[in-house]
């Protein structure tokens, strides 16, 4: 009888073993700076203020859009700062767009590892949604590169320029596909960012 109890706990070890070691593996995220804007729409290039951000004690990271901080003396509740950075070996791009005064958590979300499927960018517009629109493929393609399983792209027009001088809201709208696949694409207004993922329900239960 004790014999028979003892075999039983054993099986029983052995099952919780090989149960704890088959679940997922959440995979170290390290997060590393693609790009940084802060200012108005009208600031064009001279928006990249990449080489003004850094994070001496590593990631995650917080970066302030702040004026001084950018060499501002005047305040200008217009101005936004817009952060992109990828996540490695996710092949994630993320980003985030906020206002003056907020701040950019740069860091990498964690979880079980996903199907990865390749994005590719199919086409890209900019512009008001009754007004002038402008290509803007190859400059989606350059903040999504050619591996990314997953890639926020800011609505910003420093990024993407002012197609006309109407005063209206500017919208982004991006046709890509997952490992091929056509998707039904994504849009964004002005300020805001487009999120294109290719994971599918079956990856997350």
């Amino acid at each position: 009888m004790a014999l028979g109890r003892l075999l039983l706990l054993v099986v029983v070890a052995v099952a919780t073993v090989v149960a704890c070691n088959s679940a997922p593996k959440v995979p170290v995220s390290t997060a590393a700076l693609k790009k940084a804007y802060w200012g108005l729409p009208a600031a064009g290039p001279s928006a990249d203020v990449t080489s003004q951000v850094t994070c001496p004690n590593g990631y995650p990271c917080d970066v302030f859009a702040n004026a001084a901080n950018y060499g501002q003396s005047k305040l200008d509740f217009g101005n936004r700062l817009t952060v992109i950075w990828t996540c490695q070996p996710q092949n994630f791009v993320l980003s985030e767009v906020v206002a003056t005064g907020l701040k950019v958590r740069m860091a990498c979300v964690g979880g079980p590892p996903l199907v990865p499927r390749r994005i590719g960018i199919l086409e890209a517009t900019w512009g008001a949604p009754n007004g002038q629109t402008i290509d803007v493929t190859q400059a989606v393609r350059d903040i999504c590169g050619d591996t990314s399983w997953r890639c926020q792209v800011p609505a910003m027009a420093y990024i993407f320029g002012s197609p006309d001088r109407v005063a209206m809201t500017k919208t982004l709208r991006i046709r890509y596909t997952c490992n091929g696949q056509t998707t039904p694409g994504q849009q964004a207004t002005e300020n805001s960012v487009a999120d294109l993922r290719c994971e599918r329900a079956a990856d997350l239960n």
